[in-house]
């Protein structure tokens, strides 16, 4: 496989891809990474020696800045390191592509130069949350691709992350919900009652609402909401989880006596595992599910680690089926859930947002 990362993408770019390239390389020798962006930028930072010989580097003048507007920065900025990527892409000369730049782009590069999958109206940001039950995963999505959705954006993600669920994760029988605001069906706004109604008609699991708490209780497998409010709680969720590792330090450090040091150091294998399972570096990057090609979604804040897992991230998906997976049941779903755009004007009004 050729995996594709954006060097010139992200808070710590280009150091952290070119450090996380090269620890993928030298883990994955059977597989090339190419790193996309300013060549002068990139070379210092390879080091002293001889690089990887499954690392290449492919130059690129410009950037998509974080707070550029997605769609017409990709569309002006012709030469820059995240359309280049998704051409490579395109082209057949990789498999796919990886970026920790600015998300609504990715999603506008994803749509504007590999296209939607047939019958997908809107791509989604699929982001995986921890679980308590037996240490599975949750599937939020779309975690910050569309802002504005209608109900057959929400239950054409329910077919995807159902998809990607199965597929991915090896669930069975993923359940599927909406988010709200309470379990009672009368909840809620409406875009989700509308799509909760259009699931309720598909041959998925579908259990209803959910609340946010649900999101790690382990008892739902997917969960759909819109882009917006999923960005919303993708980021609480960061903010919370490492807020309360780091207010456990407070405390003790506070007490600061011997009873509370002891315990300290027997519960740091514990602390440990926690900052794990709430650290995005260990899940690296999140899947734009509904485009014609592997797209993969890294933090802007991501570390050469995250930005190694997010890479590791990009093989699995590419050699896993996903695509002809997504594909089959997009279509099966138009039984029951017809599509209202189609073409260009579907492509034009979801990168627009």
């Amino acid at each position: 496989m050729r995996l594709v990362l954006d060097a010139m993408g992200g808070d710590h770019a280009p150091g952290a891809p070119v450090e996380g390239a090269l620890l993928f390389a030298r883990a994955h020798p059977d597989h090339e990474v190419l790193l996309v962006g300013d060549r002068e930028r990139m070379v210092p930072l390879l080091g002293r020696g001889r690089p990887p010989s499954n690392l290449h580097l492919h130059h690129a003048s410009e950037v998509v800045e974080m707070d550029d507007h997605a769609s017409s920065a990709f569309r002006r900025k012709r030469d820059s390191s995240l359309r280049v990527g998704f051409e490579l892409v395109r082209d057949g000369k990789a498999d796919a592509l990886v970026s920790a730049g600015n998300s609504g782009a990715v999603m506008a590069g994803g749509l504007l130069t590999l296209g939607r999958l047939p019958g997908v109206e809107r791509p989604a940001i699929a982001t995986l949350f921890p679980a308590l039950k037996g240490g599975g995963r949750c599937l939020l999505l779309d975690a910050g691709a569309n802002v504005d959705c209608r109900p057959t954006h929400l239950a054409q993600f329910g077919v995807m992350g159902e998809a990607y669920v199965r597929s991915r994760l090896g669930v069975a029988r993923p359940r599927v919900a909406v988010l709200s605001n309470g379990e009672e069906a009368s909840k809620g706004t409406p875009l989700t009652r509308e799509a909760s109604e259009l699931l309720r008609r598909s041959d998925l699991d579908f259990v209803g609402y959910v609340e946010g708490k649900d999101l790690f209780s382990g008892d739902v497998q997917v969960v759909v909401t819109d882009g917006f409010t999923g960005n919303i709680v993708l980021k609480t969720s960061e903010g919370v989880g490492m807020g309360v590792i780091g207010l456990l330090r407070q405390a003790i450090e506070k007490r600061g006596g011997l009873p509370e040091k002891l315990g300290a150091l027997l519960l740091q294998p514990a602390l440990a595992g926690l900052r794990r399972v709430v650290d995005y570096a260990e899940y690296g990057g999140a899947p734009l599910l509904g485009i014609q090609g592997v797209g993969i979604v890294a933090h802007g804040r991501s570390t050469p680690r995250a930005l190694y897992n997010a890479l590791g991230a990009a093989l699995a998906t590419a050699r896993g089926g996903l695509q002809e997976e997504l594909t089959r049941c997009i279509e099966r779903a138009s039984v029951w859930l017809p599509t209202h755009q189609k073409g260009k004007k579907a492509t034009d009004e979801a990168v627009s947002d």
